[in-house]
């Protein structure tokens, strides 16, 4: 599994690099750093156990910059972290960089929860985008308000399959529709065309 986060600032980066990446290499196994103008990519392959929220505020608040500090979900290969990677880049030029100190893929949904497209469904649903078992799995759920044993008889499962399809997808794509925001957010995401 591929992860990276995205360290921004409003400064040219490059002057900070070095800081970042020693920083950062406490916390994570970098596998690999690119550098845009004004955002540090740092590329790993593993689990954290760390808030990275934390750290960024407490890398703001010891330098006295501003940073904000994206961090994704897993993806399961280098190229579909890549694709994915364009569009969270698109999406954060497009907030307000004093609005967030950390982002993931929830904040970015809930800032353009307005204005939902099939772009956002395809980066948020990933492989199940035409998976239309998974997808009317989903919108049963939620429609009967998230209740297992109401959703498993209108899908015609077992409790047992619903639950792992559920959990399947939370693996795959960060969204655990057994939470009420995510719920909404995954709700609001399936009625876009």
């Amino acid at each position: 599994m591929y992860r990276y986060i995205a360290i921004e600032t409003k400064e040219n980066i490059d002057q900070y690099e070095q800081m970042i990446t020693s920083l950062f290499s406490e916390v994570l196994h970098i596998d690999k750093v690119k550098v845009d103008q004004h955002i540090l990519w740092i590329y790993f392959s593993h689990d954290i156990d760390i808030s990275l929220k934390d750290v960024i505020i407490n890398l703001s608040q010891d330098t006295l910059l501003d940073f904000r500090l994206y961090q994704s979900h897993y993806y399961e290969s280098i190229h579909s972290l890549e694709d994915n990677l364009l569009f969270v880049e698109q999406k954060l030029k497009l907030i307000n960089f004093n609005k967030y100190v950390f982002i993931d893929d929830h904040i970015i949904i809930k800032h353009f929860i307005k204005s939902l497209d099939a772009s956002f469904k395809a980066y948020i649903l990933k492989k199940y985008i035409d998976d239309q078992m998974m997808i009317e799995t989903l919108k049963t759920y939620l429609e009967t308000n998230q209740n297992m044993s109401r959703a498993a008889k209108d899908l015609y499962i077992h409790r047992n399959t619903l639950t792992q399809r559920l959990d399947k997808f939370y693996q795959v794509t960060g969204f655990d529709p057994r939470k009420f925001i995510d719920g909404f957010l995954l709700y609001s995401l399936l009625l876009t065309t």
